[in-house]
């Protein structure tokens, strides 16, 4: 397990110096992965409680996190016809600007952790990895 913690850590310093090279100080932390969320779901109607869901983020932990990208520019909240009390979380330009500069990013992070690997050696690894995910999700 040193080695997962290794990799681990190798990935997060890489993901802070490309974030601070290219300025993406708002995608710290959860938020980087809020904005991924939506980028990777713009063809759909996404709600705060779906990012609840998905991320495993406590209500007051979203709403700080959708407050403060919004303050960013980087998403707002836009109104849904058939129900004034709901609220959908949409990327604005900008915010789908930033979430590119951040895609690029992790398909460096990725090229650079699988060079030498044959493309069956990174199916076997992102299958294992699964696996794990699956483990860890059964213990919940």
């Amino acid at each position: 397990m040193l080695a997962l913690r290794m990799v681990n850590t190798g990935i997060r310093r890489q993901i802070e110096a490309f974030r601070s090279k290219n300025g993406l100080d708002a995608a710290a932390g959860t938020n980087g992965w809020v904005l991924g969320y939506l980028a990777e779901h713009a063809h759909e109607d996404v709600y705060q409680r779906d990012l609840e869901k998905e991320l495993c983020v406590c209500r007051s932990g979203v709403s700080k996190i959708v407050a403060a990208l919004e303050k960013e520019g980087l998403l707002e909240r836009s109104r849904v016809a058939s129900d004034d009390r709901l609220k959908k979380l949409v990327l604005t330009e900008q915010g789908r600007a930033y979430t590119e500069r951040i895609r690029e990013d992790c398909r460096r992070l990725e090229t650079m952790l699988t060079r030498g690997f044959s493309p069956e050696e990174s199916a076997q690894l992102l299958q294992y990895l699964q696996r794990m995910q699956d483990n860890l999700n059964e213990a919940d």
